[in-house]
């Protein structure tokens, strides 16, 4: 009996099942993506000190979206599986499209195959021009999305895809610079509400104490055209409803009187309190912040 033939050593071929899913660190607080699902091609642009973020596309085509950003999380997720294995990835993976859509809860539909074509095309067309650092190399641009190729069915219908990252966010993987993310995240189905999530799990963390921000803080890293007064409604409301998993969400106003939110993991609450929970995740700890 022939053996079979020994991986592409170029190529990564996805696991297939229940994978953590891990994002990005150091691209979780700062805006990178739109949280509109209508086109976007006005450049985000985020300033702190001296590590800036600028993010732009081509006009037919538009900035990549939060929702885009999903399989953005289930390629780095595999990377980052690997790793934990012990192997060293290669930064192209290959996976049957069907189970990228299922990995990220999305549906089989000839709609959702189209959608995932989409999306990746957006995450392709989409550039990132950082000072933030990685691999020990400071300043960078990227596109989101380095390569996508695709295998199809004689009509048409997606039956496999390859997506190599670039190496910027590669090298952040190999060299743990992910984080990871409660699985119910991808149950959340507002932009604001799955950015704020990303926000929230990089800065509170699993600090007993959570973190703050004022809203104009907020509103600048958010990166949205919204103005402000209706980003603020927005967060109120958002507040109210506390859909976020793993955290607890309250309003409040600083000595300056600026509305400010307060973010703190739902299992450092007491006992009783509405938003008390047990951690879902058991096992790996989180790396350092």
């Amino acid at each position: 009996m022939k053996p079979p033939a020994a991986p592409h050593p170029d190529l990564f071929l996805a696991v297939i099942g229940d994978v953590p899913s891990r994002d990005a660190l150091d691209l979780m607080s700062v805006p990178v993506v739109s949280l509109a699902k209508a086109r976007r091609v006005t450049p985000i642009r985020f300033q702190r000190g001296d590590m800036s973020v600028e993010v732009s596309a081509p006009s037919n085509i538009g900035i990549a979206t939060i929702w885009d950003w999903d399989f953005l999380l289930w390629a780095v997720s595999q990377l980052n599986e690997a790793v934990n294995r012990g192997e060293t990835p290669p930064a192209t993976i290959k996976a049957p499209a069907y189970d990228i859509l299922r990995a990220v809860r999305r549906g089989t539909s000839g709609r959702e195959y189209q959608g995932l074509r989409e999306a990746l095309d957006r995450l392709k067309a989409t550039t990132i021009r950082t000072t933030i650092q990685a691999a020990g190399k400071r300043g960078d641009t990227f596109s989101m999305i380095e390569q996508v190729s695709w295998a199809e069915d004689p009509l048409g219908k997606p039956l496999g895809v390859s997506v190599t990252l670039p190496q910027w966010l590669y090298c952040a993987v190999l060299d743990r610079r992910v984080l990871a993310i409660d699985g119910r995240y991808f149950d959340l189905t507002g932009g604001l509400e799955r950015w704020l999530y990303r926000v929230v799990r990089k800065q509170a963390g699993d600090r007993r104490d959570g973190w703050r921000w004022t809203f104009a803080d907020l509103h600048e890293r958010s990166g949205v055209t919204r103005e402000r007064k209706k980003f603020a409604h927005d967060l109120r409301r958002l507040a109210e409803a506390n859909p976020l998993p793993e955290y607890w969400l309250t309003i409040y106003s600083d000595v300056s009187g600026d509305e400010c939110l307060h973010a703190v993991r739902r299992s450092k609450l007491e006992l009783g309190h509405p938003g008390h929970e047990i951690p879902l995740r058991q096992g790996r700890l989180d790396p350092p912040l």
